[in-house]
């Protein structure tokens, strides 16, 4: 092997599994060097997932040193339930994965997009992916414990998904503000949100936007927001007949609308938990219990659209 080009070691270093290509890595400083700077900047590496079927058969030790010769290659990272992979409160030990920290303090230069499914998320966390992912143009989290405070220092996020957060409306106003967003994601936030979507200038740039609980559907911020092309709006506490009061509202909504409301937005998708049972009762169909536990984002069950037919007239379907 010491006597190959690079091209014909790194061609070799590319048919082994990772497992392999860490020993070899291990083995020598130049064969790390043709693995962290050739190999593992193809793009299979610049996408990762935790829970990608390559990672598995990693030792802890192996782990931890992939991502760090790799993390300042990467362009896509997706972190999913480290807390359960990493720690383990009842026995009181560590598993075979680092703790979500780990991951944070990682140099991500090149990091586009950045999904972190954790609970234990919290705005301290969203400082230190402020300093250390300058590029990051998406970011996705879900915790109780985010505010909104440190978004802004994400000079060049245009998606943020923050479901189940609990964003402030001022902080809100101000990622509106300053950031350029172009897609929105604040469903289930602790606090309403909608009224400071209304008001914000920074709203008018979004084209995709998805919130819990909105009026009439979400139209009047498909009427303030120009650049909206989809909506999605999420229901956890409806009854039938409020369903049946927004239905209504909505067909006459877009029906008098001109037909500029179906020309600029492609879809305005509701949400509604349990929503097979809310519509029985609406059909006055057989009923039945609620189950148990349903699954919120099992959903997209309604959808409205705007086609038209052969007469050339618009109509609501």
């Amino acid at each position: 092997m010491e006597e190959l080009n690079d091209d014909c070691v790194c061609h070799i270093l590319e048919f082994l599994p990772l497992t392999e290509q860490i020993k070899m890595a291990r083995l020598a400083p130049r064969f790390q060097d043709l693995l962290q700077l050739m190999v593992w900047r193809k793009p299979r590496y610049r996408k990762v997932s935790v829970s990608d079927s390559m990672l598995e058969p990693l030792s802890k030790e192996d782990y931890l040193y992939f991502f760090e010769l790799t993390s300042s290659a990467m362009e896509e990272l997706y972190i999913w339930n480290v807390h359960k992979k990493a720690f383990d409160s009842y026995l009181g030990r560590h598993l075979m994965r680092p703790e979500l920290s780990f991951y944070l303090r990682r140099d991500f230069t090149n990091l586009k997009e950045l999904c972190i499914a954790d609970d234990s998320m919290n705005n301290s966390m969203i400082n230190t992916i402020s300093k250390n992912c300058p590029q990051l143009r998406s970011l996705s989290v879900s915790s109780a414990y985010i505010t909104g405070k440190y978004i802004v220092n994400l000079v060049h996020l245009e998606t943020l998904v923050a479901r189940e957060c609990s964003v402030e409306l001022d902080l809100l106003a101000e990622l509106l503000e300053r950031l350029s967003l172009k897609h929105l994601d604040l469903t289930a936030n602790r606090h309403p949100v909608e009224e400071t979507l209304l008001k914000g200038g920074g709203s008018q740039r979004l084209e995709r936007l998805g919130l819990s609980d909105a009026e009439d559907y979400g139209f009047p911020l498909a009427d303030r927001l120009p650049q909206l092309t989809t909506l999605v709006v999420s229901y956890t506490k409806i009854s039938p007949q409020e369903q049946v009061n927004m239905l209504e509202t909505t067909r006459q909504r877009a029906n008098g609308s001109g037909g500029r409301f179906p020309k600029r937005i492609q879809s305005i998708l509701c949400n509604v938990v349990d929503v097979e049972v809310a519509l029985e009762q609406i059909a006055g169909l057989e009923k039945r219990h609620p189950r148990d536990a349903p699954k919120f984002n099992e959903l997209l069950k309604i959808m409205y659209f705007l086609e038209k037919p052969l007469d050339g007239d618009k109509k609501l379907t």
